[in-house]
């Protein structure tokens, strides 16, 4: 029941917006009707009712702003040109980008605009549309505006980075100006994914005065996926390259055991040796012993296995060079990285 008591509400709501655009719509195309066939008397009392504060329907800024360009309009052809002033300030005031058609306006309406323009200074940048830029070949793009002649700079920063601003424009602005960037921060590295602003601010050389705007929008990145490396080579895969202590610590044990036999043999047939014989199984214990500590010793300078230190060398040199490939097709594809660019309502980090 509560469902559908809120669905009710929300559409009644929905209708009454509806129908009070629809209203300040129709007001606004009887007003240029009248406008049209130069009725000036009647099309004014229109236009007033949609800026006064007392209109019950809802206003667009689209249609204040309209509504306050007419009645500079109406009141310049009626040659009351100082209200006409005041009205063309209030729709330049509320839209920096509001202008004249020179084919729809007399030359006498476009002077009052312009000097309207000159006595008002406002800058701003038109909403950013969503692009995705390839920053090898495409640009984002930003439109600006001074009503007058300013010294504008435009800066575009990351929101919550210390990195240094990039710098989009920086001279005398007197109109409409089309400003690009490359997607690069002040190092010619591309812009991470985040939030940014373009910031514009200008001082009027014709009143000194000083106005500023500000837009946001959310980069983000569209990369082809990377290849991963190979990891190191586990030591299981690799061939032993020296003998190991254990090994050569066996070979004098091997010795050793050769003198003790020699030695146990001799002294158990003693009697029944004659001194030559005794003496060769002394000799024989002697040489076992000897060749057990000089292979140990061998082992311990000289203990590379020269074929297994070969074959690691390969598998590790085919490592590196497999890598090494790998590394250089995901920097090509880094740098076919494009930006997705897209507004954003507000200062913040991107959700």
């Amino acid at each position: 029941m509560r469902r559908l008591v809120w669905a009710v509400a929300l559409a009644v709501g929905a209708a009454r917006a509806l129908a009070a655009q629809g209203n300040t719509a129709e007001l606004l195309v009887q007003a240029h009707q009248f406008y049209e066939r130069l009725d000036v008397e009647r099309a004014l009392p229109l236009l007033r009712q949609i800026v006064s504060p007392n209109w019950p329907f809802e206003v667009t800024p689209d249609q204040r702003v309209e509504a306050y360009k007419y009645l500079g309009a109406c009141l310049a052809l009626a040659g009351k040109r100082d209200s006409a002033v005041l009205y063309f300030r209030a729709a330049i005031e509320r839209d920096p980008f509001t202008d004249l058609d020179p084919t729809l306006f007399t030359p006498a309406q476009m002077a009052t605009f312009d000097e309207a323009r000159r006595r008002t200074l406002a800058v701003a940048v038109r909403p950013l549309q969503s692009a995705r830029i390839d920053p090898r070949t495409g640009r984002v793009t930003f439109t600006v505006v001074a009503t007058h002649a300013a010294l504008v700079d435009a800066k575009v920063s990351a929101i919550g980075a210390a990195t240094p601003s990039i710098v989009l424009f920086q001279g005398t602005l007197d109109g409409v100006r089309e400003l690009s960037w490359d997607g690069l921060l002040a190092n010619r590295r591309l812009a991470p994914p985040g939030r940014y602003a373009l910031a514009v601010a200008g001082r009027s050389r014709v009143t000194g005065a000083s106005d500023s705007a500000r837009v946001y929008f959310d980069v983000r990145h569209e990369t082809p996926q990377l290849e991963d490396t190979l990891a190191d080579l586990d030591p299981r895969q690799l061939l032993a390259e020296r003998i190991s202590p254990e090994a050569a610590r066996r070979d004098v044990a091997k010795g050793l055991g050769v003198a003790a036999a020699a030695l146990i043999i001799a002294g158990a047939a003693n009697g029944r040796l004659a001194g030559s014989e005794r003496g060769g199984a002394d000799l024989i214990a002697a040489t076992g012993a000897v060749t057990g500590v000089v292979a140990f010793l061998v082992s311990r300078r000289h203990g590379l296995i020269a074929e297994n230190a070969r074959t690691n060398a390969r598998r590790r040199a085919q490592r590196d060079s497999t890598n090494a490939a790998i590394r250089g097709r995901n920097a090509d594809r880094v740098a076919a990285t494009v930006l997705l660019v897209s507004p954003a309502a507000g200062e913040g980090v991107e959700p």
